[in-house]
């Protein structure tokens, strides 16, 4: 709180303070007479009287034995604090780093750790350890292969359609068109292969069928993108230290019809590469891929400006990832689905078979 006194009518003034002068002075004063500085009695006047010059020695001869007496207690008291000094200061040194404000005024991390009796979280290269928020899952879609389910939001249904085997997971657009992952499948500082059979019933916009991250942004998506007045099938990463790679499709993206979506990422070669319906469209450079919070697929979305977006509209099946640059044998044996699995199997996959 600050020291500064409150004006009278001022937020924080005690009620009544300071005193009002009552309208009239004491008994037989006129209004507002001040109370005079003596009793009732009145003022009784004294006479001059001579000074008690005995007394007066007396007194000064203790008041010097009193300074006497305080400055050497003053010395040792100095001493102390100098011996003091030096202990606290060697304590110092050896010890902890003192709990130093920084520059935005908030303590250092190894000082708040030190202070709560726990360490901060380690944040990720996003920024963001625990991953943006959103709607939450009502329901869950069990793997077909691997042990990582994914989580529905409420607007995100597995069905059937028509001439397609097996379930489809429909989603209508929207920010409960969704599914994902309560952990993270694919691990980005390695090579990968990410591939998705995808349905998209809207002619334009971007859309995004399967991506990885909760952070700020993504850390890889595939999908349709909306370019220079084209609609493309793109894989997307984003770089380390920012920016991002993208290969794109040669021909354009087809609307309501089924099209299969694989995208590579070799860490030996450092680049990626996208494929449409078994064939290799392009490639692009990438140092690396950033991680993004706590890195849990995203089925249907992508995570951009700590933001969901890109939501897509119409169908998804066949998600498969794998930990390693899929073969482009394989990758031919993707478009086959059940008939033909690839002879490398998923790792994880959701909706297939």
């Amino acid at each position: 709180m600050s020291d500064r006194p409150v004006p009278a009518g001022e937020p924080g003034q005690t009620p009544g303070w300071p005193p009002q002068q009552s309208p009239t002075g004491p008994a037989g004063a006129g209004p507002g007479a001040p109370q005079p500085p003596w009793g009732p009695g009145g003022f009784q006047p004294q006479g001059p009287s001579e000074p008690d010059w005995a007394a007066l020695a007396a007194s000064h001869e203790q008041q010097q034995r009193k300074r006497r007496r305080l400055f050497r207690l003053g010395g040792a008291a100095v001493a102390v604090l100098v011996v003091g000094g030096i202990v606290v200061g060697a304590v110092l040194v050896t010890g902890k780093k003192s709990d130093t404000p920084q520059a935005d005024g908030t303590r250092s991390p190894a000082a708040s750790a030190s202070a709560s009796g726990s360490k901060d979280p380690a944040p990720t290269a996003s920024g963001t350890p625990h991953g943006i928020q959103g709607p939450p899952t009502v329901g869950s879609l069990p793997a077909t292969k691997g042990s990582i389910a994914l989580g529905l939001g409420s607007d995100a249904k597995p069905g059937a359609v028509p001439g397609v085997q097996g379930q489809v997971l429909k989603l209508p657009s929207g920010q409960n068109s969704f599914a994902q992952t309560a952990e993270q499948v694919i691990d980005t500082s390695k090579s990968f292969t990410v591939s998705a059979r995808v349905l998209v019933d809207v002619p334009a916009g971007n859309r995004s069928a399967v991506s990885q991250g909760d952070g700020q942004y993504y850390s890889f998506a595939l999908g349709r993108s909306a370019s220079d007045s084209r609609n493309l099938w793109y894989f997307k990463v984003q770089l380390p230290g920012g920016g991002s790679a993208v290969a794109y499709s040669k021909g354009d993206a087809t609307v309501n019809q089924w099209a299969v979506l694989t995208g590579v990422y070799d860490d030996a070669t450092r680049q990626i590469t996208l494929y449409v319906n078994g064939v290799a469209q392009a490639s692009a450079p990438a140092s690396g891929i950033q991680e993004s919070g706590t890195d849990a697929l995203q089925v249907g979305r992508l995570s951009s400006n700590s933001q969901w977006t890109d939501p897509w509209h119409g169908a998804v099946l066949d998600i498969q990832t794998w930990g390693q640059v899929l073969p482009e044998a394989d990758i031919v044996k993707i478009v086959a689905g059940a008939s033909s699995p690839p002879a490398t199997a998923p790792a994880n996959a959701w909706l297939t078979g």
